[in-house]
């Protein structure tokens, strides 16, 4: 499956792109600010662009957090016969994310 092209809009999403290995796959997260963390989780089958104006309100005081489900967004996309897209894949990928963060903070 192809990745998205951000050429057009990157002026709209104007943030790092950070990645993590999440089941063997590439997942992609925005993480911007310092303080206390807040993770924003998009919907099925939308990806982080959906809260960039959230996160530039909330990276000037807090560490603002997006990640890209598997499939989605900047993430990679694989074949529904390598990665079974269900909810409890999206939960585990999640905890797996946020373990991975080693966040020192409680989660909002």
């Amino acid at each position: 499956m192809n990745k998205i092209n951000t050429s057009k809009f990157r002026h709209l999403y104007p943030f790092k792109s950070h990645y993590r290995t999440i089941g063997g796959f590439k997942y992609h997260y925005v993480d911007e600010g310092c303080g206390p963390p807040v993770v924003m989780l998009h919907g099925n089958p939308t990806w982080s662009f959906y809260f960039r104006n959230l996160i530039k309100g909330l990276s000037p005081d807090f560490r603002a957090i997006a990640p890209d489900h598997i499939g989605c967004g900047l993430s990679e996309k694989p074949h529904p016969r390598a990665y079974e897209y269900r909810l409890k894949n999206r939960i585990e990928d999640l905890e797996q994310f946020l373990n991975s963060l080693e966040l020192s903070q409680k989660v909002t």
